[in-house]
Parts: structure tokens; C-alpha cells; sequence
């Protein structure tokens, strides 16, 4: 059943999704007004004064017209993608991914395709006069596709400029900063809640419960399998976490207690979601990695662009002061009497400050002003941290990247540094001047 819902929640993310919603109120309002117009209702003064009326030529000649702007959008279209897929070589393909998933593009589309569909419904109705009947020309309902066409032109010119901003590097770090954001928080559990502990599962016994599918793991409804967990009486630890891949047969959690796993994987499998490839929505350290993956990117050979890196590590500060502000989450879900029912492996905050640092220190080190950010980033996060031991392993990451540094970086550079990182340690610890 979770797998069900879970495959019905993702059908209004699917790129097909809008368009196909707008073709269907295009079909309806077709036959609405053309049916308006076959009874001859009577319209209000003022719009009637708005309806004018064409002939049969006249009629088809404006809604061939309206329908051969699609061609028009499909070649733009085309070049947008081929445009998309060239800057993705260099920022990634979190670029097409963007693309796909923008409901704005998908809204375009669909507007652009339903007029389409709406004007064929409309011509298909358009007849000449013969011997066998009079003419008919449903003037309302051909309004309705001139309309329609003036608002294309307008979604058009709009969407090239939605493109070209979509594709500018500070709209995709900002993007990209927004996903990771919000998977931090939905990684964290909050200690204080009722259900949520920080316990450490049982070492031995149990029974190994497989997923029996292959792929990433792409999301876990966590407190729907504690439910489940609780009406079966059984407690399970999770092997795996969001973003793991997991093939047919590995381990995929341990049930308790020893002999209950049948009976249990089946819950299991329901409520834990596989796809060919990770996302954001609940994998934190994908999402993170997609910030850092820009600023790696931009400092590739073929790139050389410091300042992107530099606004990269900049944004990637936003989720993880987040996480560093808060006390430590929980990891065990707990059922109404307080048993618990869910052991889970959240992100822990120590990869989360790590991976800016670790993933960039490769190719930072020839480039004094992105180890000026990541020097500045450890100062923010020792003023934020909660936990002494996440200021310390900030402070010794900046020890790594300047002691690493000495032997890449010209003499003067590296004195530059070294103040650098110096005064960013002074104002670490200095208490915030007072408001007056």
C-alpha cells in the first residue's frame, strides 16, 4: 500500500503531468463553447460587443494560424534543450534535471500544446455551406482560440527569459542550496518530540530482511513503518539510509525479534522507495553534494572560475549553520507505550561539516580565494556550533587545508592566507558587538 501511494504521490511531478491536465481542460472548453455556440445562447452586452464575427475561410485561416505557432515552440524548445544539455558539461546535469522538473516550463508547455489541441477540436467543427445544410462557424469558441494564441506569444517571450535565467550559475546555486536546506531538515529528528529517542539498537539476534529490488534508495516513510511496526509487534533497524544504493538480495535491515522477519518484510519493503538515481528530497548528502559538486566544477582545469566556487561555498554555509545550530537529532522512532520500533541512520553532523572541506581541498589549494571561503566557512561554523567537538574538527579542516597549501601557493599567497584565517579565527570567537 505505501508503495502504491508513493508511486500516486509522484504523478504530479512528472514532466507529462501539467501538460497533460491542460490538454484536458483544452478538450472541455472546446466542446463547451462549440456547444455555445451550436445553441445560440444569448451573451451578456458587453461581451457580445467583444465577439466579432468571420466567415468560413476567415474562421480556418485564424486557427491554422494559431495552431502553426506550436511548430514555432517546438523548435524553441528543441534549441533549449541542446543548449541545456551543452551547459550541463560544465555545471553538471543537475541542469536537465532543473529543466524537467520546473513546473513553469511544464505550465508553458502545456498552455502551448492544449491550444493546439483546442483549435484542431474547433477547426474539425468549422463547415461550408452546402446543399445539404448551412454553414457553421462557432464564433465564440474562435475567440476564444485568438485569446489563447495572443497569450502563447506572451508565455513564449516569457520563457526565454525564464531559460536564460534558469541557466545562469548563481540561479543554479541558489537552487541547489534550497534542496539541501530542505533535506537537512528533514533529516533531523527533534529529541524534544513525542516518538523520537536517540537509542542504540540491539548487536545480536534478529533476523536479515532484504528489499527485493534493486536501485537508490530514494525515500522512507519512516513514521508510517513505525506504525506498522508497532501493530506487528516487531522493532527493525535499518542497514541502509536515503541515497544508498542497494541491490535484490543485500541486507536491507535487522528485525526483532528472531523468527518475525517474514512476517515483517513485506512492511518493510512497502515503505521504503527505490529509483535509478538519487534525489534531494530526502538524501541530505546528495543534496549537499550537488552545491559542492559546483564549486568542484568550477575549479576543473577546463573551468578555472574561483568566484563560482567561492558563491557555491557560500551557499552551502546556509544548510549546514542550520545543522550545526541545533542540538543532535534523534535516531529511533518509538511507539505510544515508548518502545521503540524504528531504528534509523540519519546524516550526522560531523559529515555534513566535513564534505565542503574534503571534497574541495583536492582542487582548492592552488586557489588562495576559495581557501579564504572555506576558511571563513569553518569561522561561521565554530560561532554556530552547539557542540564543541563540531567547532574543533572545523577549526582542524582549515589547519589541513593551510598546512597543505604550503606547498602549492607562492610564498606571499600564502602569507595573505595565513592572516586570512587569522583574523576570521579572531572574529569566531569575539562576541557580537552590542545593539544599540
Amino acid at each position: 500500500m505505501g508503495r502504491l501511494r508513493a508511486a500516486l504521490a509522484s504523478v504530479p511531478d512528472r514532466f507529462w503531468f501539467v501538460p497533460a491536465l491542460f490538454i484536458a481542460a483544452a478538450i472541455l472548453l472546446a466542446q463547451v463553447l462549440v456547444g455555445a455556440d451550436r445553441a445560440q445562447l444569448p451573451m451578456p452586452g458587453i461581451l457580445e460587443e467583444f465577439v466579432f464575427d468571420t466567415g468560413v475561410d476567415g474562421a480556418r485561416a485564424l486557427l491554422t494560424a494559431v495552431a502553426s505557432f506550436l511548430g514555432v515552440a517546438g523548435t524553441a524548445f528543441s534549441i533549449t534543450i541542446s543548449v541545456i544539455s551543452t551547459a550541463s558539461t560544465t555545471y553538471g546535469p543537475r541542469l536537465v534535471r532543473n529543466f524537467m522538473g520546473d513546473r513553469n516550463n511544464q505550465v508553458v508547455l502545456g498552455v502551448l500544446v492544449a491550444t493546439f489541441v483546442y483549435t484542431l477540436l474547433v477547426l474539425r467543427t468549422i463547415r461550408s455551406e452546402t446543399a445539404d445544410g448551412a454553414s457553421f462557424v462557432p464564433h465564440l469558441a474562435v475567440n476564444v482560440a485568438i485569446l489563447l494564441g495572443i497569450l502563447d506569444v506572451f508565455l513564449f517571450v516569457w520563457f526565454i527569459h525564464h531559460i536564460a535565467d534558469s541557466i545562469q550559475v548563481e540561479t543554479l546555486v541558489r537552487g541547489a542550496r534550497e534542496d539541501f536546506v530542505r533535506a537537512v531538515g528533514s533529516n533531523w529528528l527533534d529529541p524534544s518530540d513525542d516518538g523520537v529517542a536517540s537509542a542504540s539498537p540491539p548487536r545480536e539476534g534478529g533476523d536479515v530482511v532484504t528489499l527485493g529490488r534493486g536501485g537508490y534508495l530514494t525515500s522512507i516513510d519512516a513514521r508510517d513503518l513505525a506504525d506498522d511496526l508497532a501493530d506487528a509487534g516487531a522493532t527493525v533497524r535499518l542497514l541502509k539510509r536515503v541515497g544508498d544504493q542497494v541491490t535484490t538480495d543485500e541486507p536491507l535491515a535487522v528485525v526483532w525479534p528472531a523468527g518475525s522477519g517474514a512476517q515483517v518484510e513485506s512492511t518493510v519493503r512497502d515503505h521504503v522507495h527505490v529509483g535509478p538515481s538519487r534525489t534531494p528530497s530526502q538524501d541530505v548528502r546528495f543534496a549537499e553534494q550537488q552545491v559542492v559538486e559546483l564549486a568542484v566544477r568550477a575549479l576543473s582545469p577546463g573551468t578555472n572560475d574561483p568566484y563560482t566556487a567561492v558563491n557555491a561555498v557560500e551557499e552551502v554555509a546556509v544548510g549546514i549553520l542550520e545543522e550545526v545550530g541545533r542540538p543532535q537529532g534523534g535516531n529511533a522512532l518509538l511507539d505510544g507505550a515508548g518502545t521503540v520500533r524504528l531504528h534509523l541512520r540519519p546524516v550526522t553532523t560531523e559529515e555534513i561539516v566535513d564534505m565542503p572541506f574534503s571534497h574541495l581541498r583536492p582542487y582548492a589549494l592552488g586557489s588562495r580565494i576559495v581557501l579564504e571561503a572555506l576558511a571563513d566557512l569553518a569561522a561561521r561554523i565554530e560561532t554556530a556550533a552547539i557542540a564543541p567537538a563540531t567547532a574543533r574538527r572545523a577549526r582542524e579542516h582549515v589547519g589541513t587545508l593551510v598546512g597543505e597549501a604550503a606547498g602549492v601557493l607562492a610564498p606571499a599567497d600564502l602569507t595573505l592566507l595565513e592572516d586570512y584565517v587569522a583574523a576570521s579565527r579572531r572574529r569566531s570567537i569575539s562576541p557580537p558587538p552590542a545593539r544599540p
